[in-house]
């Protein structure tokens, strides 16, 4: 099944979120390289928003009560600048907790599983962000 899931992107979108969100946290390679795709795949939502479209984020990740968004950075040019943000957000609260800019897919993979972290520490018993 999972060797399907990374050939097949379609199948990713079709597993319950639960089960998407577990596989974003173990690290192996088979499971790295879906979280990539899970950026790319949200990378390729917010690219087709247009411009003058109020909403300019997307979900990646649910985790408790929090969602992982990913949103525009400035328009893209070749001096550095971020490709988008990623933004630990805890919808109970309506605060921001944490973002962070990437230059790349590979560049989110990291701070993706760091969030994801971040969120279930929170969901825990007197849980606090890490």
């Amino acid at each position: 099944m999972r060797r399907l899931v990374a050939v097949d992107q379609s199948a990713w979108s079709m597993l319950p979120q639960d089960t998407q969100d577990r596989i974003l946290v173990d690290g192996s390679m088979p499971e790295r390289a879906l979280t990539q795709l899970k950026i790319a795949q949200a990378y390729v939502r917010l690219s087709c928003i247009p411009d003058n479209d109020q909403n300019l984020s997307v979900s990646v990740a649910t985790v408790a009560s929090c969602v992982i968004r990913m949103l525009r950075g400035p328009k893209l040019d070749l001096n550095g600048v971020p490709l988008f943000w990623l933004e630990l957000f805890d919808l109970s609260a309506g605060l921001s907790l944490d973002s962070c800019c990437c230059h790349s897919i590979e560049d989110a993979v990291p701070v993706l599983e760091g969030f994801v972290a971040q969120a279930a520490a929170m969901s825990q018993p007197g849980g606090q962000p890490l």
